[in-house]
């Protein structure tokens, strides 16, 4: 049998940024995985562990042993085999900083790892994509190749006669005895036996993992809509008691061996839902061309369109669709919640809220209908409305995991943690494909201080939909606050390529280089994101926009000052005031700026005392003397109102900071200035010292000074109870109000 190697590297890393990318893998200790119910593994530890299982996946402990069904967070040893059968998915997370996600009819074994550092993985057959970031951390054996991962991120597929690679991200090199190729980004080879490696032109190469990425359901069927019995109506039945279950498999097998003669859209509208709910595009266009055939204005095929549409960036024609579906069945809550996700593709909020608001009054019974409002009213900053919305949508259909997703971020961007990961964890026990539940699971357990473990879940959202920018710019947040860079720059370049007028990836990493002294590459990246800022009307309102743009400018008014532009610096501190006067980070930092400027103490004083009622609860701690600034600001700025899709304040994780400095002189001189800021919950405190003491260099010129300051605020406290009113912005007192609201008591 002829091999050739695929050795994989990665240009411009340092020490561990091999490690960088999506999906690092962690050791998962052995009595933290069989608390969840799971078989212990007999070797310590695991060298691989199953992150998410759809379909029916089995597993084979061993030659000659029986296939078990494969179950949430099993773990593998050396030997043991996985298969992945038809409609089916899976991701395996390897002890050794690397993911594969399995695509259906796909086979691997998982082999013992070399040297404690590098997995091993034979695949038999299929295609995985696979997410690697240590250095040597992964080799894959076909029949015709040995993958040896090294900083990479690529998709490989074996068959009968070839293996075939595409590079997305690093550098591959493709050698088998017959010859070599090096490949970079984009590119890809084709190796086969008795064959030099060779090139092999791929127009859109993300298109090869088309079956990976997640299409939001937004077909609604309820398991008492239809009777049970014979017939095409007791086929979706069945279906759909088993889809409520979480049971997808069972709930495809009702539905695929349709007979001959059904002549009902619906039916085909409804499996075309389920194949692209395992990611079977092709199948479930093709169910789509049946209905239409049937019913040229069937609203729910239609609405499949347009949902498939957006998910492959082709948004204009994605909207234009969802208009004439509208037209055409202007009573079809289906449709209109079509039209919702194309116009907030288009930027356009409002109209996808009065889309939204439409569906809810043509179907009070529609759970989707009530999860997607609630998104829409997140992102609007309602979060009241927003909880209330989830929790109606999760009433209607507990068992439906996009209504307990939404429940989940409801809760989340509450900080409502313990909630929050409740409903997540129900979301993934409903659908481990879906990689908003894993994100939001993520971000709460980030909340809560637990940033390592956060992370890991960050990294399989990321594997569970590879194209998704905002889960990649939030990878990089979490590895910048890991403070793992490279790997942090690495994610917001791929954020970038995959959507280029996002703002979010260019903000992070203008954060990034300001905090590693690269001042004027921050200052680009800032500027462009502030560019770029009103495309975030994607998932923002106009109001909380304007919040976004206020917070951007404060940080680049900070990178003017790293630069030395002071009045540069101070234009922008006042642009992001007026922008946003309920801003604190902008009042904060005019009040640094003012400390180090002669006769403005009053004005310092006034902007400081405006930043303390306007911040959210946060680890930045209260200066007792005010000429010091910069005390751990720059990794808090970014938007402090969290929304749907913009969860930068649920990265100010519990815990403590402390800072402290001290000085010494003759004539018993000295100085000393001590802060410490925690956060626990809903709930935060600062307390600071600052002393001098001198004898002087005359008789009774001595002089001492002790200043000592307190601040403590708590949200869970002063929010009253939610009443359901809009309250869009920001936080005064604790708690969202309205701009024109009263005075805080």
């Amino acid at each position: 049998m002829n091999r050739s190697i695929f050795g994989v590297g990665s240009t411009g890393f340092r020490h561990v940024a091999g490690f960088l990318g999506l999906l690092a893998v962690v050791a998962i200790p052995i009595g933290h995985v069989a608390a969840q119910g799971t078989p212990p593994s007999a070797c310590s530890p695991p060298p691989a562990r199953a992150v998410s299982v759809q379909g029916t996946v089995e597993s084979q402990r061993g030659a000659g042993a029986p296939w078990q069904a494969v179950k949430l967070n099993d773990t593998f040893c050396p030997g043991d085999s996985i298969r992945v059968q038809a409609n089916s998915r899976a991701d395996v997370m390897m002890l050794n900083q690397s993911v594969m996600r399995l695509n259906a009819n796909s086979t691997i074994t998982v082999q013992a790892p070399k040297d404690q550092s590098t997995g091993v993985v034979d695949l038999l057959r299929g295609a995985t994509n696979i997410l690697s970031r240590g250095p040597r951390s992964l080799e894959v054996n076909t029949p015709f190749t040995v993958a040896g991962v090294r900083g990479t991120e690529f998709f490989l597929s074996v068959d009968d006669s070839e293996t075939v690679v595409i590079v997305f991200e690093g550098t591959v090199l493709a050698q088998n005895p017959s010859g070599s190729i090096s490949l970079t980004d984009g590119q890809a080879a084709a190796a086969q036996s008795g064959r030099p490696p060779a090139l092999r032109t791929v127009v859109r190469p993300r298109d090869a993992v088309v079956w990976a990425l997640y299409y939001p359901p937004v077909v609604y069927f309820r398991p008492d809509e239809l009777p049970a019995g014979s017939g095409w109506q007791g086929m979706v039945r069945n279906s759909t008691d088993a889809y409520a279950r979480g049971d997808l498999t069972r709930a495809l097998q009702a539905v695929e061996n349709a007979p001959a003669d059904v002549r009902e859209p619906r039916f085909f509208t409804y499996r075309a839902h389920l194949y692209l709910a395992v990611g079977r595009v092709d199948a479930a266009r093709a169910d789509i061309d049946r209905a239409l055939a049937l019913s040229a204005n069937d609203p729910g095929a239609v609405s499949l369109q347009v949902i498939i549409a957006i998910v492959q960036n082709e948004k204009d024609r994605a909207l234009d669709i969802a208009q004439r579906n509208v037209a055409a069945n202007p009573n079809s809550a289906t449709a209109w919640l079509a039209l919702s996700y194309a116009q907030q593709a288009r930027f356009d909020l409002p109209g996808a809220r009065a889309s939204v608001e439409k569906a809810v009054a043509l179907e009070p019974q529609n759970a989707l209908a009530f999860a997607r409002l609630a998104e829409i009213d997140s992102s609007f900053g309602e979060l009241d409305k927003a909880l209330a919305a989830a929790q109606k949508a999760a009433t209607l259909e507990p068992s439906l995991a996009r209504t307990q997703t939404v429940l989940g971020f409801a809760y989340l961007v509450q900080v409502k943690t313990a909630e929050a990961r409740a409903a997540f964890e129900r979301a993934i026990a409903l659908d481990q494909a879906d990689p908003l539940p894993r994100l939001g699971l993520g971000l709460s357990k980030i909340r809560d201080g637990r940033l390592d473990e956060g992370a890991r879940d960050l990294e399989i959202a990321a594997s569970l939909d590879p194209s998704n920018a905002l889960v990649r710019s939030y990878l990089g947040k979490t590895y910048y606050e890991e403070k793992l860079g490279p790997r942090d720059e690495r994610e917001y370049k791929v954020a970038k390529e995959l959507d280029p007028k996002d703002p979010t990836p260019w903000f992070y990493d203008a954060i990034s280089k300001q905090t590693t002294n690269r001042p004027v590459e921050a200052l680009q990246d800032m500027e462009q994101a502030i560019r770029l800022n009103d495309n975030r009307a994607v998932y923002r309102s106009e109001l909380l926009l304007d919040s976004d743009n206020a917070a951007r400018s404060a940080s680049l008014a900070r990178i003017y000052t790293d630069l030395g532009f002071q009045q540069a610096a101070l234009v922008e501190g006042f642009k992001a005031v007026n922008s946003d006067p309920t801003n604190f980070s902008a009042h904060r930092f005019l009040a640094d700026s003012y400390s180090i400027l002669p006769l403005h103490e009053i004005a310092r004083v006034s902007e400081l005392l405006q930043s303390q009622l306007l911040q959210p609860v946060n680890l930045t701690p209260l200066q007792p003397r005010q000429a010091v600034s910069n005390l751990a600001l720059i990794s808090s700025s970014g938007p402090g109102t969290a929304s749907f899709s913009e969860f930068n304040p649920l990265f100010t994780s519990n815990g403590y900071t402390a800072q402290a400095t001290f000085m010494g002189g003759e004539n018993s001189t000295w100085a000393g200035d001590a802060v410490l800021a925690g956060l626990m919950g809903q709930a935060a405190f600062s307390v600071g010292y600052s002393g001098f003491k001198t004898d002087g260099f005359r008789v009774n010129g001595d002089q001492k000074d002790q200043l000592f300051d307190a601040f403590v605020r708590s949200t869970a406290l002063a929010r009253p109870a939610s009443s359901g009113s809009a309250r869009p912005t920001s936080s005064h007192c604790g708690w969202p109000v309205k701009m024109t609201s009263s005075p805080c008591p």
